[in-house]
């Protein structure tokens, strides 16, 4: 039932999308399906909670807590950002900077992006995931490219490149790691679920290759560092509610289907070292992406920087192992996702309103723009770590496992990189808030413009942050068993 329910909102959505010329009629079909979607969500969630895990049609369809934990951050940040494009692309539409067409495209494309993710985390078929992953490419491809400008078509062509070699990259990795199997080819050797039952008679040799493979090459569509140079493009010039998918779910999405490779890996005897691809690769994106936040003068540059970071920290995470360093990289990916998600909306609001995405052209906001200064405040301190919200304790669990566990030099090199990050972050915003000269500043009508989906991000940081060690325990906690054995 969840399923055909599913289908049942993507197929009539995309045909409002299509044949109404109504953009307020089409909008509001959008922001529905995503809300029916989010309650499907829940309804899998009190199964799963019953359960290790839900096979549909013959098991080509496989949820368990780990894809219900992405299946939670896609449906409930695309139903945020729906909300969101309610506005962006009606005013657009009605001040013709958009078409009728190129606005029921951007629906349309909204639609196909949300279907693949959600087709790609509950693929129980490996090539599946690859499918849902190269579908993600092409529909976002066409939404970074909205705008028409030249950077944007720049940035468009500089992903769909870059992230269609690294996912042709992934592919060969995917052919080795079947290979690797020593078994006659037949369809079930697709379904993950057979091939973690067959951990003891990979190819040790064949395997680690094609990991590193299909880390790289998916590790592209991640933002891990240094494959990540689409993303600083990528994510500016996007419209501000798919700069928020994007970041807040694509590539979380990309970072799980190689965990979902990593599960089998480890199982082999003599992969033991393989974690450590993790461990320098999440370093490499730490450092570059720390001091590349220091001379962003693009605020959606900067934000899409910070998403390098994070996903380096999640990687450290999973790289130290054990359930402290797992399970505050799960956590971290969650909140990250509705922390940077509620950045990027509200820089489209400041977009909207300053014309310029210059960190230097923004002056007073606290005065021009008091309610989206709140909100980037709240935003600023979710994604730097700082109390008492969830990311605090995520990053704090990854340092102290790290520190358990001997990883040192990784551990000094994250608490390094977090603080040359936090100071290169919180600088640039608070010039924007507080700083100004003598001139009288006059607040902006555009302040209390779209400013609902804003108020539901914030109220789901503080739902995770509130609950993340007691309601949402067992569902991270089932996650963490399912990666660590």
């Amino acid at each position: 039932m969840y399923i055909y329910l599913m289908i049942a909102v993507f197929t009539g959505a995309i045909l409002v999308a299509l044949l109404s010329n109504n953009i307020n009629k089409i909008s509001c079909v959008n922001i529905l399906g995503m809300l029916i979607l989010v309650i499907l969500t829940l309804g899998i969630g009190i199964n799963i909670a019953h359960q290790e895990h839900i096979y549909y049609f013959g098991g080509y369809v496989y949820i368990d807590s780990l894809s219900q934990i992405q299946l939670i951050i896609i449906t409930t940040v695309s139903f945020i950002t729906a909300a969101y494009s309610h506005k962006y692309i009606v005013d657009e539409y009605k001040e013709k900077i958009i078409s009728l067409k190129k606005a029921k495209g951007y629906f349309v494309l909204f639609q196909i992006f949300v279907l693949s993710m959600i087709f790609l985390c509950m693929s129980n078929n490996i090539m599946g995931m690859w499918i849902g992953l190269e579908a993600t490419t092409l529909s976002t491809a066409f939404l970074i490219g909205f705008n028409s400008s030249k950077l944007s078509l720049e940035a468009a062509w500089k992903y769909i490149i870059i992230c269609s070699v690294g996912l042709a990259i992934g592919l060969i990795g995917i052919i080795l790691f079947i290979y690797s199997l020593n078994a006659e080819v037949n369809t079930s050797m697709l379904q993950w679920t057979y091939l973690l039952s067959r951990g003891n008679i990979f190819n040790r040799n064949i395997l680690m290759v094609a990991f590193t493979f299909i880390f790289v090459g998916i590790g592209t569509k991640a933002g891990i560092a240094p494959m990540h140079t689409w993303l600083s493009d990528g994510h500016s010039e996007a419209p501000s509610p798919i700069s928020a998918m994007m970041s807040g779910i694509l590539i979380n999405l990309a970072l799980y289907v190689i965990i979902r490779f990593y599960i089998i890996v480890r199982l082999v005897n003599g992969t033991e070292n393989i974690r450590y691809m993790f461990i320098v690769f999440g370093c490499i994106s730490l450092i570059i992406s720390s001091f590349s936040i220091l001379k962003q003068t693009n605020y959606k540059r900067l934000l899409a920087f910070s998403s390098v970071e994070n996903i380096g920290i999640m990687c450290l995470g999973f790289g130290f192992g054990g359930t402290l360093g797992v399970f505050g990289s799960l956590l971290h990916s969650i909140v990250h996702a509705f922390g940077k998600s509620l950045l990027f909306l509200v820089s489209g609001n400041i977009l909207k309103a300053y014309k310029t995405k210059r960190i230097g052209n923004i002056k007073y906001l606290i005065k021009t723009m008091p309610y989206n200064s709140v909100f980037l405040i709240i935003g600023i301190l979710v994604i730097t770590g700082t109390p008492p919200f969830a990311s605090f304790f995520s990053e704090f669990k990854i340092l102290q496992n790290g520190f358990n566990n001997g990883n040192y030099i990784s551990v000094a090199i994250l608490a390094f990189a977090l603080l040359i990050a936090f100071v290169g972050f919180v600088i640039p915003f608070i010039k924007m808030i507080f700083q100004g000269d003598n001139t009288e500043y006059m607040r902006m009508e555009k302040d209390k413009e779209n400013i609902i989906p804003l108020i539901i991000a914030v109220i789901f940081i503080l739902f995770i942050s509130c609950t993340f060690d007691n309601l949402l325990y067992p569902l991270i906690n089932k996650a963490v068993i399912i990666i660590c054995g």
